[in-house]
């Protein structure tokens, strides 16, 4: 094998390895952001809204305003952000379900 056929190689696994994270990432999202309207996407940026909460006592899934479906869901709505959201998710809007 040559070099450039090395190259080309390296690179090709390279893309395939993108293209396969960004799949990931997408279907890991509760919600396609494209589909938001500038209002909803205005909530979420405005009371910081994150996929991936640091504190793991203070994430969607313990926050008296996420609604899942059923019991374990890993998405569901929000009745502030007024959008599906990840069980795992925090916004500064976070209050502790009582």
């Amino acid at each position: 094998m040559s070099r450039f056929d090395r190259r080309k190689f390296l690179a090709s696994g390279l893309q395939l390895s993108s293209v396969v994270f960004v799949a990931k990432a997408r279907a890991s999202a509760c919600v396609d952001t494209d589909e938001l309207s500038d209002s909803v996407l205005g909530m979420r940026e405005s009371l910081e809204y994150t996929d991936e909460g640091k504190n793991p006592q203070q994430v969607c899934n313990t926050c008296t305003y996420f609604k899942p479906a059923k019991p374990g869901d890993s998405c569901g709505p929000c009745e502030v952000l007024t959008s599906p959201v990840s069980a795992k998710g925090y916004c500064v809007s976070w209050t502790k379900k009582g």
